[in-house]
């Protein structure tokens, strides 16, 4: 298990690394032009890398088995900061959505606390209800109805793409925790049925749908971010144009350095660069499935689950996005883009992943009733056979 540990903490790293460099090579020019700094965007990433390398280690020690009394503590509290983003007085917008809460020189969005709180209460619920997992009322019903509100209070920031996640990851953990396929099923109906009444409800939404389909359509308005993303990736070739050198993060591609960034590895490290991310999310996917596999305790398995399912599912949607094989969302890739909410979950999530692969098989001793015989070599065994003679 160790092993499979170090594996996965080395593609994390890479993948830091790459973040690091990249995220210097797309925002030096924007930052200088914005804050006469180039190095601020790097500045704050690193302070936010540093954050996120604490929390790493406190959870990775912590005992994760500590999570499963505070799961309903952790839900409730991120509908309250959820709730907050549609006060005012804490919110902050940016590009028509209201998803940070400011708290001081602190700004950070509770969506991505939602995601941990989300996974930790959903494996504590089905753990302890592993007995009634197939009769729905008795172990689901609840559950789906808080969650639920949680997609309800992201949904009114507005982030659709976080409000997928969250079902993507929800409902998969339903699964492995041994739902039965027909309510699996129904829920999908459901979601989808959901998905495209929110699109054909707001104008906007559909205009990305358009653009996705047809981005040339409209190549100055809908369709310019996804043809930008195109053409930085083109012009990569195999190699790349080589690092620093790219052109689309001239003000060409917006959010170069967060949502869009792994259009920019592609035009600067070209397909080998795009590849090797590629693999290196691929890989951390299989450690996170074999650390689950292992794992005997069943609410630290889908911990597990829902960790790698959320780390994983948001690379893939961010690639997919950037290569146009979905429309337009806001969703960063994991590690790599710039944000410090999202980098310092992240970072919960694979400590608790590697607490789990290291203390997942022992036994709770809280749990364990030993009935110890007693030494024979011991003051009080010696007065007891006094006594009864």
């Amino acid at each position: 298990m160790k092993k499979v540990l170090s594996v996965l903490i080395l593609a994390i790293s890479i993948l830091v690394a790459v973040s690091i460099v990249m995220i210097y090579s797309t925002s030096g020019i924007l930052a200088q032009d914005k804050f006469g700094n180039e190095n601020y965007f790097l500045v704050k990433q690193l302070i936010w890398l540093l954050l996120s390398f604490c929390a790493f280690l406190f959870f990775s020690y912590c005992p994760f088995r500590i999570f499963k009394p505070l799961s309903l503590f952790f839900i409730l509290t991120s509908i309250v900061l959820l709730s907050m983003t549609m006060l005012g007085s804490f919110s902050h917008t940016a590009g028509g959505a209201t998803r940070w809460i400011v708290l001081g020189p602190i700004r950070f969005q509770p969506s991505e606390f939602a995601k941990l709180a989300v996974i930790i209460y959903l494996a504590d619920v089905l753990s302890r209800k592993q007995d009634k997992i197939k009769e729905f009322f008795k172990s689901l019903f609840f559950p789906s109805l808080l969650i639920g509100f949680v997609l309800f209070l992201v949904l009114q920031q507005p982030d659709l793409g976080t409000t997928v996640l969250l079902a993507i990851i929800a409902l998969f953990v339903y699964l492995i925790a041994g739902m039965k396929l027909t309510y699996f099923f129904l829920f999908v109906i459901n979601g989808c049925v959901m998905l495209v009444f929110l699109i054909k409800m707001f104008p906007y939404r559909l205009k990305r749908i358009s653009a996705f389909l047809d981005p040339f359509k409209d190549p100055k308005g809908s369709g310019f971010q996804i043809i930008q993303s195109f053409i930085a990736l083109g012009s990569g070739g195999l190699n790349g144009v080589g690092l620093g050198q790219g052109k689309q993060k001239l003000f060409y591609l917006p959010e170069a350095h967060t949502d869009f960034i792994f259009a920019i590895i592609g035009e600067e490290l070209g397909f080998i660069g795009t590849a090797g991310i590629v693999l290196l999310f691929l890989t951390f996917c299989v450690c996170g499935i074999m650390v689950a596999y292992k794992c005997k305790d069943q609410f630290g398995k889908l911990l597990v689950i829902g960790f790698t399912l959320m780390i994983s599912a948001q690379a893939l949607i961010n690639m997919c996005v950037v290569t146009g094989l979905m429309p337009t969302k806001g969703i960063s890739l994991p590690f790599v883009s710039f944000g410090g909410s999202n980098l310092l979950v992240n970072f919960i999530a694979v400590g608790i992943i590697v607490n789990v692969g290291l203390n997942g098989n022992n036994r709770v001793e809280s749990n364990i009733i030993k009935k110890r015989k007693p030494r024979k070599d011991t003051i009080r065994y010696k007065y007891k056979r006094l006594a009864s003679a």
